[in-house]
């Protein structure tokens, strides 16, 4: 394969040596990644260390996507979760089981039996007679026996229910023991959607967020190890597992299985990264660790003090700037404690509480704290409110006047410092939290808040009171800068980097950039830049770009190729037909590419370029490109879109004259879909030959490109006493040009003609068969040219083909192919050898239509007009 040289970038290829020799850090974490503010900003302090960092998550609506968030590609990856449906399935399929005839298997056979049964007895009262009194006393028999089984079924489901409940709830009450793979088989759920990706990318390191997905990074670590790879795990965790709060189904039993998950495999991680002090000591002692795990709070990023435009909190409250303003922001469940702020308002009169409720106020727990609101009197005192941005949250709360963390007693409670207790502080704002230790030891170092008898309403108030009586010494110990460089993203980040840097003996973290955005893709380049495939269809993907960057500049262009047959067209990226469809690896790799570079995409033949699984089209990678702001377009070559039956109505000689031919059929069932995926998207639609404007509303001609240059020659033509005729059938050939074969071999039989058939050639030695041919015979079934004929005209060839009349109507210049079909193309070329003269003429006007349609400037000017460049 011939790879044109380029100067547009190249994508990375898999192994340890990818993205220019950075080191491959791979997370995974068993959310969208959307919210997790902790997963974005680790993913980044890693990738401005010189790190290439891929974070796996899991795709929310089951389908794979792909985007950059500053620096880092997240992966959403779809997980079926089979494994965990089956356990519930089973559950209930235990608790659903009764006696056979012990009532009825459901209520709707119980109705049906019923409804049977009154049917029958409406049927029997219009009859008379000794028979009609034998059925009327069955009928009663089997309305009592109904009935009675209905009685004892309703009374066993009673019994039935109360039993698995009591059994449920001391199960649930009862943590030994709790077998993670019983109680949480989502983990091999987890395992068998990233461990394949995990060993097809190979990274250099892989890191787990939370105890969910630890399994999956240390069995990915031992594969690696037994395929003779290092692969060094880290896990981070977020929270302290085993002392989980405890609210809806996160009972007793439930936490102490993800906790004996996290046991079996922290052990066999390398390194242990965790959120405070505190958890890290416990973890070290509980699990025996051989060194103490890094601390890396959750706190705010400098560059999150400026939000932007965003309207503040007392803005979106309507609260004028002397109106006490309390604020809490986070998660809302019984565990986070919000309804003892609730209850303390009675006790602050005049004051107000802003709830921000993550992910939305649309949840039970917020309804319930409406509802205490309500009998408590303080309805018009109490906001709730959805959140904003992450970026946004430091200035969006900085206008309220005291931040709450209200938290209960959990064990996981008391070793926390959650990430909303530096937000308050980056907002400026005092703190009161209630007496957990680890915020108890924060508050009395850093002095920036008041902590409160847990649970206590009226301990909360107190402390409330205090720092509204005076809240300037509190400002001032937030304002010091020694205390925001401390507990900063950006301190805290380097602990990450030095982590990294002594795990893969790197000097990756000597050296580090200013933080980018992690909420917002990349900066494009100034100038355009388009990537065109995967299909290079006759190498005119190729030639495109070359096109735009000869004659479109500044704009840049690469193409990307999907390997298959002998044909060795040039190309940017050449892949595989089998990586293509089935190496995830290299998906990851290229989409990689593409959302860094690439500010627009045609897809040729309407296929993705992010790989393709099979029967897959464009439409698959649009919501990962419009997601990173570049445009699409689509190319069109012609069988992708060419409805056959419309193809019978414009064409006299459609090669699909016969509507019950499988081909036939098949091709109008797969161009129905092309085209309705056509009718919804709002992207150019270009196609590559005339006739195709037909098919497709709103297209646009792209004309395919030729080296004119290349082809020309001083080879005169139709000067032997036997010419030459040339006929290269597509592979596939259509039955009008396969017609081509029998007549042109009768005309060489008859010595009329050296008839040359080329099939399977390379591309470079087609062109010289092309130079030295005197007649090129091209299709003759499709009423429209192509690239063959651009060549023959281009070589200055007599060109023959069947171009339907609209079609050459539709051409601002006189096209100069002669016409012939199936029936009559053995007169044409009989004429053509007896009439040379006029043949050659035609045969000279070649070269110029190419030069004036086909050499790349006319096509230059249309995908100019789609970048946005002057052409």
């Amino acid at each position: 394969m011939t790879t044109a040289e380029s100067s547009t970038p190249k994508p990375p290829t898999s192994g340890s040596a990818v993205g220019g020799g950075r080191p491959h850090v791979v997370m995974l974490v068993a959310n969208d990644v959307v919210t997790d503010s902790r997963v974005k900003k680790e993913a980044q302090a890693v990738a401005d260390a010189g790190y290439r960092v891929t974070v796996l998550g899991v795709a929310a609506d089951g389908r794979r996507s792909l985007e950059l968030l500053g620096d880092v590609l997240v992966v959403r990856v779809p997980v079926a979760f089979q494994l965990r449906d089956e356990r519930d399935r089973k559950r209930r399929s235990h608790r659903d089981w009764r006696p056979p005839y012990v009532g009825y298997p459901a209520k709707s056979a119980q109705t049906a039996r019923k409804q049977a049964l009154k049917a029958r007895r409406v049927e029997l009262s219009g009859r008379r007679g000794l028979g009609t009194q034998l059925a009327t006393a069955r009928l009663t028999a089997a309305e009592r026996a109904a009935w009675l089984r209905a009685g004892v079924g309703n009374r066993a489901d009673k019994l039935f229910r109360f039993g698995w409940r009591a059994w449920d709830g001391v199960a649930a009450r009862t943590p030994w023991p709790a077998r993670w793979r019983l109680v949480h088989p989502q983990a091999y759920d987890y395992e068998l959607a990233f461990g394949p990706l995990l060993d097809q990318l190979a990274p250099d390191a892989v890191h787990a967020h939370d105890m969910h997905v630890i399994g999956v990074a240390v069995r990915a670590a031992e594969r690696a190890r037994a395929a003779g790879r290092r692969l060094p795990v880290v896990y981070d965790a977020h929270e302290y597992v085993p002392g989980l709060s405890r609210y809806g189904p996160r009972t007793p039993r439930f936490i102490a299985a993800w906790a004996n998950h996290e046991r079996e495999y922290i052990g066999r991680a390398d390194r242990v990264v965790t959120v405070s002090p505190a958890i890290a000591r416990t973890l070290r002692q509980r699990y025996r660790l051989d060194r103490e795990p890094t601390v890396v709070i959750n706190s705010p990023s400098m560059t999150e003090l400026d939000g932007g435009d965003v309207p503040g909190l007392r803005a979106r409250v309507g609260l004028a700037a002397d109106v006490p303003l309390l604020v809490y922001s986070g998660g809302v469940t019984k565990a986070r404690g919000v309804e003892t702020a609730v209850e303390a308002l009675p006790s602050l009169p005049g004051v107000h509480l802003a709830v921000v409720s993550v992910p939305h106020i649309e949840i039970a727990p917020v309804h319930q704290l409406r509802a205490l609101a309500g009998r408590l009197g303080v309805t018009d005192r109490v906001h709730f409110l959805d959140p904003v941005r992450p970026h946004e949250v430091v200035a969006f709360l900085s206008s309220a006047d005291v931040g709450l963390i209200p938290i209960l007693r959990y064990p996981s409670h008391e070793m926390a410092l959650p990430n909303k207790v530096f937000e308050y502080a980056f907002a400026g704002l005092p703190v009161v939290t209630s007496d957990m230790p680890s915020l108890t030891e924060f508050m009395r170092q850093s002095g920036i808040g008041e902590v409160y008898r847990v649970g206590d309403a009226a301990d909360l108030a107190a402390k409330v009171r205090a720092v509204l009586a005076d809240p300037a010494p509190y400002r001032a110990r937030l304002e010091r800068p020694e205390f925001r460089e401390e507990v900063s993203w950006e301190g805290q980040a380097q602990h990450l980097r030095e982590l990294y840097a002594d795990l893969l003996g790197t000097a990756a973290a000597a050296t580090v950039p200013a933080p980018a955005a992690t909420t917002a893709p990349a900066t494009p380049a100034a100038a355009p830049h388009l990537l065109i495939g995967p299909s290079n269809s006759a190498g005119q993907g190729w030639r495109w770009a070359r096109a735009v960057e000869r004659y479109a500049p500044p704009a840049t262009a690469e193409n990307l190729m999907t390997e298959s047959g002998s044909f060795a067209f040039r190309a940017d990226h050449v892949v595989t037909a089998e990586r293509f469809q089935h190496d995830a690896a290299w998906v990851v790799e290229f989409a990689d590419h593409v959302l860094r570079t690439a500010t627009h995409v045609l897809f040729e033949a309407a296929r993705p370029v992010l790989g393709q699984a099979r029967g897959q089209l464009f439409v698959e990678d649009l919501p990962t490109l419009r997601a990173a702001g570049i445009a699409a377009g689509v190319i069109l070559h012609g069988s992708e879109i060419r409805d056959p039956r419309r193809h019978r109505e414009l064409f006299r000689h459609s090669p699909f004259a016969d509507p019950d031919d499988p081909l036939t059929r098949r091709l109008q069932q797969a161009t129905a879909v092309v085209l309705g995926h056509l009718r919804d998207f709002d992207g150019p639609r270009l196609v590559t030959t005339p006739d195709l404007l037909d098919f497709v509303d709103g297209a646009q001609w792209l004309p395919v490109v030729v080296d004119v240059d290349d082809l020309a020659t001083d080879r005169p033509v139709l000067e032997r006493p036997v010419p030459v005729v040339l006929h290269a059938p597509s592979r596939g050939a259509l039955k009008g040009s396969a017609a081509a074969d029998p007549v042109l071999r009768d005309l060489h039989d008859r010595g009329l003609i050296e008839y040359r058939r080329i099939e399977g050639i390379a591309h470079t030695e087609l062109m010289a068969q092309l130079r030295d041919a005197d007649v090129v015979v091209d299709q003759l079934a499709l009423g429209s040219y192509g690239v063959l004929a651009c060549e023959a005209m281009a070589a200055g060839r007599v060109t023959v083909g069947q171009v339907a009349e609209h079609v050459r109507a539709a051409i601002p210049a006189e096209l100069p192919i002669v016409e012939a079909t199936p029936d009559d193309l053995g007169a044409v070329v009989e004429r053509l050898v007896a009439e040379r003269e006029p043949a050659a003429k035609t045969a000279s006007a070649g070269p110029d239509y190419v030069r004036r349609f086909h050499d790349g400037r006319a096509s230059a000017r249309v995908l100019a007009s789609f970048l946005g460049v002057a052409d």
